[in-house]
């Protein structure tokens, strides 16, 4: 009977490496600034050549830790949330780390339970998406062994000192929106989010506030759109329809909007929706853009125009923090741009003068 190959050990990496066991060690646990370029190139070919699979029962036991990571997010129903949780996922893999992950639909219960039995298993990275400004960094805080990234969130917000951020500049994009629209000639244009219980929420909301005044449109309206089921937070499962409901309040102004800026994009495709459905044409009586730009975006017809995430960087940025180098910013801001699709055009002269007549 054939017997199984003798297990590859980290002494065996070592020997084929020409280095110190603890420094196999030490690359295995990503201490990598305690090894010179050429020492972890070695250890890396000589991995690679043995075939070498650490024993990871073995060393949790001995640790009392896990090469995992939790990612905790409100729903993967959002496209962007979907698009981001895969980017990190795939960054994650490529970095060594396998990936819990739990949509929370925004419950705090169902994320502390969650949360309390990764840690009980050695679970000690932690990445948030979106957490709620009432609920965030209570369950975690007292744990000083772990890392924690959270994406959409605030300082402020969390108080926690090893925290680590990694955020949309969400000022930028409401300057892009607005901006574009006012290339465009609109000066009237309406605001639609929903309830402002998340970082983006809070500030893109001051994004459009200080945009609007940059670019001098008096004429602006903020409508917030509400969950009159009462089921789960809108930013998920009810969005859309909320966005629809909420093209009849913007249909009602007083004097109604030339354009609009949506919170994000599904909100914008239940505005394109119900503006439809009370006959306001997108763009030629109305333009809508929207932020996130989800794969749908493309397909829709009329195409929408929106403002882009790096979603990639924002996942290779994730995964850095955590395991960051020391000269590396805790807080990381990136950029967005600007997608121009079909749902944005010059005002009509007909839709100028209906909202100048009040209908």
């Amino acid at each position: 009977m054939d017997l199984a190959p003798p297990r590859v050990t980290i002494q065996d990496v070592a020997r084929a490496a020409g280095v110190s066991g603890s420094s196999v060690s030490n690359y295995m646990n990503r201490h990598f600034e305690r090894l010179g370029e050429e020492a972890r190139l070695r250890i890396k070919e000589a991995i690679a050549e043995l075939n070498f699979r650490p024993n990871r029962v073995a060393r949790q036991l001995k640790t009392g830790r896990t090469d995992a990571i939790a990612l905790i997010v409100p729903s993967v129903v959002n496209p962007y949330s979907g698009e981001l949780v895969l980017a990190i996922e795939q960054e994650a893999s490529r970095a060594g780390y396998g990936v819990h992950m739990c949509n929370t639909m925004r419950s705090s219960a169902i994320e502390t339970d969650f949360l309390d039995r990764l840690a009980d298993i050695g679970v000690r990275r932690l990445i948030t998406i979106s957490p709620m400004n009432s609920t965030c960094g209570v369950y975690y805080a007292a744990r000083e062994d772990v890392s924690i990234v959270a994406i959409d969130a605030s300082r402020d917000d969390f108080k926690l000192p090893g925290l680590r951020t990694v955020n949309l500049d969400h000022r930028a994009a409401m300057d892009m929106a607005v901006g574009h629209l006012h290339d465009l000639g609109h000066d009237r244009i309406a605001y639609v989010t929903d309830s402002l219980i998340t970082h983006s929420r809070v500030d893109r909301m001051k994004g459009f506030e200080l945009a609007v005044e940059r670019y001098g449109i008096r004429a602006s309206d903020i409508v917030m759109v509400e969950n009159r089921e009462r089921v789960v937070d809108i930013a998920d499962l009810h969005m859309v329809d909320a966005g629809r409901r909420a093209a009849i309040d913007v249909a009602a102004l007083s004097l109604r909007p030339t354009a609009v800026v949506a919170f994000n994009d599904m909100i914008a495709h239940g505005l394109m929706a119900g503006f439809r459905a009370v006959g306001i044409a997108v763009p030629s009586d109305i333009s809508l853009i929207g932020v996130d730009d989800i794969w749908m975006n493309e397909a829709a017809s009329p195409g929408l125009t929106s403002i882009r995430h790096p979603v990639a960087e924002m996942a290779k940025a994730t995964i850095g923090h955590l395991s960051p180098s020391m000269d590396e910013p805790a807080d990381k801001v990136l950029l967005p741009s600007l997608v121009v699709r079909q749902t944005t055009t010059q005002p009509t002269s007909s839709s100028t003068s209906r909202d100048a007549q009040g209908k």
